[in-house]
């Protein structure tokens, strides 16, 4: 038995029905519900990149970065010039940390938003600089730990020589 209860029935409904119905749902962060009507909307639609992308912001509105980047991919298969794809790809990614393939969606997202003549404010830009940041902490930790082994190598080795001398 299905636990779910919607508003209505969405058996008779269009693809653009539910994607309406999903964006209904979706303003008033009832995420749930919204990703129900995108995957209706998929099923019977599923060469609509909106569908997917629409799922997606869904998904990452409830954190589940997986899901959301599997769909990026699925509207990008479909239409590669989609800016939101990219653009929500590449925050998956983020907190995937797999910074280089965000840096390299959002760089993506911003190219085409700009051909495209799309003004998105400084939404794509930041995520870069973000994405970018993230990585640059990232590279550093691994540095300061490196570093820091070397030292205890070289302290040790140091302590060592010296015994050596002392003896």
């Amino acid at each position: 038995m299905n636990t779910k209860s919607y508003t209505y029935s969405t058996a008779n409904l269009t693809d653009t029905e539910l994607k309406e119905q999903g964006n209904n749902y979706f303003t008033t962060k009832n995420f749930e519900d919204a990703i129900h009507c995108y995957s209706k909307a998929i099923t019977k639609n599923p060469n609509n990149p909106v569908y997917f992308t629409n799922r997606a912001l869904c998904y990452l509105k409830l954190k589940q970065w997986n899901e959301a980047a599997k769909d990026c991919r699925s509207a990008l298969e479909i239409d590669n010039s989609v800016v939101k794809a990219h653009f929500f790809l590449g925050q998956c990614l983020i907190e995937l940390e797999q910074f280089d393939d965000a840096i390299a969606y959002l760089q993506r997202a911003h190219d085409i938003s700009k051909a495209q003549k799309q003004n998105f404010g400084d939404d794509i830009a930041a995520q870069i600089r973000f994405a970018r940041k993230k990585r640059w902490s990232e590279l550093e930790e691994k540095r300061i730990l490196q570093e820091s082994k070397f030292q205890s190598y070289l302290s040790r080795f140091l302590c060592q020589i010296y015994l050596r001398l002392v003896e």
